[in-house]
């Protein structure tokens, strides 16, 4: 359990901290990573999450309905929070973009996903962490990403450098807090519940995987590069999971 709030609080904020370390960074240079982490989490959607919930005694049409949910949930967030879930940015130089964003359902937004995030590393009986190595492993990937978007976007709104850490560390803390929230409710909610609460955050990783994969092929001209880098993410995720 410690591990696993560790390693959602620190990957978050190395995150950031490249982009305020190093403020020429662009998630454009990070593109590769981006897709190899698309490839990644998709693969560990399908070959765990998803599993996990239709092997459960819930039955199907209710899971399915609420993966559903879930989608359409980050589709909704997508729209406050500019896909900073998937590592989309809106460059600094492009001030209309900016103008159009308010810093308040930004920031709301983001952190309500995160709060999401951090509940899909806790079983849906409520009393035991996901000690599975691919979840985690992902999760770290994914919030890497997603505080890297985030910063490089925050720095749009021309705030200091102390402001945008006070962000950022606020930001990181978001994930474990969601951990730490959902293990505690599961002990109120029936096995139903659980299934239903993880059916919707698996809809959300669904969500942001297939749209990173898409993003890395822009105008949906996927090299071979792109390709091969994907297919090694999600080649990763699949020795993973048959290996643990």
């Amino acid at each position: 359990m410690t591990l696993a709030l560790l390693s959602l609080f620190f990957s978050t904020l190395l995150g950031g901290l490249v982009v305020l370390l190093q403020p020429t960074l662009t998630m454009s240079k990070l593109r590769l990573l981006l897709t190899f982490s698309a490839g990644y989490l998709l693969a560990i959607t399908l070959l765990h999450l998803i599993p996990e919930l239709f092997t459960s005694t819930v039955k199907p049409l209710h899971i399915g309905s609420f993966l559903m949910v879930g989608f359409f949930l980050q589709r909704f967030i997508e729209s406050f929070s500019a896909g900073i879930e998937h590592g989309h940015t809106v460059t600094t130089s492009n001030h209309c973009c900016i103008k159009n964003l308010k810093m308040f359902p930004l920031l709301s937004s983001i952190t309500l996903h995160a709060l999401l995030d951090g509940s899909i590393l806790v079983h849906s009986d409520g009393q035991h962490v996901h000690a599975h190595e691919g979840v985690v492993v992902g999760m770290m990937l994914h919030k890497f990403l997603e505080a890297f978007a985030l910063t490089s976007l925050l720095r749009g709104f021309t705030t200091s450098i102390r402001a945008q850490l006070i962000y950022l560390i606020a930001f990181s803390l978001a994930s474990p807090l969601g951990f730490l929230l959902s293990s505690y409710l599961h002990y109120y909610l029936s096995n139903y519940g659980g299934i239903i609460l993880l059916a919707m955050v698996t809809g959300n990783f669904l969500y942001i995987s297939a749209t990173m994969l898409f993003e890395a092929s822009p105008e949906h001209n996927a090299s071979k590069v792109t390709i091969g880098i994907s297919l090694l993410g999600a080649g990763l995720a699949t020795v993973i999971e048959f290996l643990s």
